[in-house]
């Protein structure tokens, strides 16, 4: 990971939920996809990362490398935080506030999720900070 494809990936994805409106139509783009709360059924599919993300990508050769490079095989357990993050903050009853995602390439085994609630004075959710964290 944390090639340009990647980096292009995070640029898409950030442009997807850098506000309150955006967030709000991709959610409810995800809930037609993914079912209210994203576990799929009624002929719907259950929402994964790597699937959910390569509908961003157009050339086929990055959706494969993507969706390899975003299995359970190069992520550690971090990965299913990250996926219900995103699924509960998409559903219907979910917050659906901004994330904010960036790619760092520090090495390691396996890529993994680094997830961080932005909150105000108050406490209340405001946002998401995610950063991938890549195998070199």
């Amino acid at each position: 990971m944390a090639s340009s494809y990647d980096l292009t990936m995070v640029q898409t994805l950030n442009a997807k939920f850098k506000d309150k409106a955006k967030v709000q139509q991709a959610a409810r783009d995800f809930q037609n996809k993914h079912g209210p709360k994203g576990n799929g059924g009624n002929g719907k599919k259950p929402y994964k990362f790597g699937n959910f993300a390569v509908d961003q990508m157009t050339d086929p050769q990055e959706q494969a490398k993507w969706l390899i490079d975003t299995g359970t095989r190069n992520w550690d357990s971090s990965v299913a935080q990250l996926q219900e993050t995103i699924r509960k903050n998409l559903s219907d009853d979910g917050d659906q506030v901004p994330m904010v995602f960036s790619i760092q390439a520090d090495g390691g085994n396996k890529a993994r999720a680094e997830i961080t609630r932005v909150t105000d004075s108050g406490g209340n959710l405001v946002s998401y900070t995610i950063i991938l964290h890549c195998r070199n």
